[in-house]
């Protein structure tokens, strides 16, 4: 039986897919007092003892940085890594982490969550996070944004941080990502492939992917109260890492302080912000298009767009 004072050391890391939130993800998971979800936990999800090797990767930092990063920080890959590199523990969204208990992918409106499904749940998180000897349990998962009037029930002093990043620079990114193509769309319930097949407009999609992931984060979010909730910005991040990782890193509760190698770890990253291809990749057209689909959803989230009409 866990004692429910676990709860507040789950942290839930919610943004649109290619807003950054793998990035965010590894950083974070850098820092020796934070544990996540790996791999291992993805591939064994009973197996929670086997979240010790995450303990053992952490006096090894520098091998850390160099399976989970490619050059200048990337920290996706966008096709297998090495043999050497696959054993590693590395953060994973895990899913089967979430489906070993019961937990649906996509939770109708009439849901009801059953006793024994929260504390599979609890127990799960709670083992993963001593047996990795973590402050604080980490976890990355998109559909997570769907789930939150569920998490809150598991979780209820659980924290969320919430990453935004400009939809054109989404969908530019989900349009050349080997996996979105075959990946099912919680709001049309077919792939962008099938969908393409009928006629619609690839860029299209993807734009549009983003306004409904934000239009479902925004329902989960005002559903969290202020002080459990930490708004970050992709760009902010890229341009101020060390003072973003600070803020995040004291609202989860782990010392910024405690963990040089970590700050060694960042800097060798070089982490700096991206001159964003959208802006000069698209036509006119295919600006005109994304911004007819995403422009009341971009101002809301406080982004420009009058001056790339």
């Amino acid at each position: 039986e866990v004692m429910n004072e676990s709860c507040g050391r789950v942290v839930f890391l919610l943004g649109a897919g290619r807003s950054g939130t793998t990035l965010l993800y590894k950083l974070l998971a850098l820092h020796k007092d934070v544990a996540y979800f790996s791999n291992y936990q993805n591939r064994y999800p009973n197996w929670s003892y086997l979240a010790y090797l995450q303990y053992i990767l952490n006096q090894f930092p520098e091998y850390k940085r160099r399976s989970w990063f490619k050059e200048h920080g990337n920290a996706y890959f966008n096709e297998r890594r090495r043999w050497l590199q696959s054993i590693v523990p590395t953060p994973s969204e895990a899913e089967s982490v979430y489906a070993s208990c019961g937990i649906p992918l996509t939770p109708t409106d009439d849901y009801h969550l059953q006793s024994q499904v929260a504390k599979c749940l609890q127990n799960r998180f709670e083992r993963i996070r001593r047996m990795s000897h973590g402050q604080v349990l980490l976890t990355k998962r998109t559909a997570n944004n769907r789930r939150v009037s569920i998490l809150k029930k598991v979780f209820p002093d659980a924290r969320y941080i919430h990453l935004i990043r400009d939809g054109r620079a989404v969908a530019y990114s989900l349009l050349r990502v080997a996996w979105w193509n075959d990946h099912v769309s919680y709001w049309t319930g077919k792939t962008p492939r099938e969908m393409i097949a009928k006629g619609s407009n690839p860029l299209e999609l993807a734009a549009k992917n983003w306004v409904e992931e934000m239009k479902v984060l925004e329902q989960g979010i005002t559903q969290i109260q202020s002080d459990q909730l930490l708004e970050v910005r992709y760009e902010e991040l890229l341009c101020n890492p060390f003072e973003q990782l600070r803020r995040i890193l004291d609202f989860m509760g782990v010392s910024a302080q405690k963990d040089t190698e970590f700050w060694d770890i960042i800097e060798s990253l070089h982490l700096t912000p991206k001159k964003e291809k959208w802006m000069h990749k698209w036509t006119e057209s295919e600006l005109n298009m994304v911004l007819d689909l995403q422009d009341s959803t971009l101002r809301h989230w406080g982004f420009e767009t009058g001056m790339y009409r």
